[in-house]
């Protein structure tokens, strides 16, 4: 199946459904394909946050799933979509099902040495904002733990106060009282089953287990909040 997808966000946009519709016409009558069917999502914004809003994008891509369709036209890259990484997955999505994906502005023609270079570039972006986006979080988690602000789920140990975090006592003493009985070499399993057996939860009212006890332990130990020898407090 032969289809084009056309888009515009605004009504009166420049490059409207009927002027996108004639450019797609003029393009296949060039390169003598025949369109099955065109789809159209008007009125909608190509932001990623907006894509399940967009009926006639999903549908493309319900059928591209299924192997339904061949060939895809579009009038240009942004048209598509707006979100670098939305693109790559979708284009990279019809490779895979040998799809010839064309993007007329850009000249773009996945079947092509031409077009097969655009998607190894765009490849390389997506990767490229991925670590970005990787670099960006990780230093402002950093930062956060640093200054003691919460950087994730609110640790045992602790209550949160906005992006603050406050020492919980009642907590640390019980944390405290966890490395008196490691270090009476009890072991996770059995200090599990003495917080049990107290009544003591989790921070979210569970039971304790072997693997929440050590990481409850390896956490405060990596912060610096409570050091192994601490079993004379």
């Amino acid at each position: 199946m032969n289809i084009s997808y056309i888009r515009n966000s605004r009504l009166k946009q420049e490059n409207s459904v009927s002027t996108q519709k004639q450019l797609i016409n003029d393009f296949c009558n060039t390169h003598n394909i025949i369109l099955d069917k065109i789809i159209v999502d008007e009125g909608i914004s190509g932001s990623g946050d907006k894509t399940n809003k967009r009926d006639g994008y999903l549908w493309v891509m319900d059928n591209i799933e299924k192997g339904k369709v061949d060939t895809l036209i579009v009038i240009s890259i942004s048209r598509w979509g707006r979100n670098l990484g939305e693109i790559y997955k979708s284009v990279e999505l019809m490779q895979q099902h040998n799809i010839k994906f064309y993007s007329i502005k850009e000249n773009i023609d996945t079947s092509s040495i031409y077009g097969k270079f655009t998607i190894n570039l765009l490849s390389s972006l997506y990767e490229m904002e991925l670590g970005l986006i990787s670099e960006r979080v990780s230093d402002t988690l950093k930062v956060k733990k640093e200054n003691g602000k919460v950087y994730s789920k609110t640790p045992y140990g602790f209550d949160r106060d906005g992006d603050d975090l406050i020492k919980n006592q009642k907590e640390l003493k019980l944390i405290r009282k966890m490395f008196r009985l490691r270090n009476q070499n009890q072991s996770y399993n059995k200090i599990s089953e003495y917080l049990n057996r107290n009544r003591h939860k989790t921070k979210f009212g569970k039971k304790w287990n072997k693997a929440s006890v050590y990481s409850v332990m390896k956490t405060n130990q990596n912060n610096g909040n409570i050091t192994s020898n601490m079993s004379h407090l």
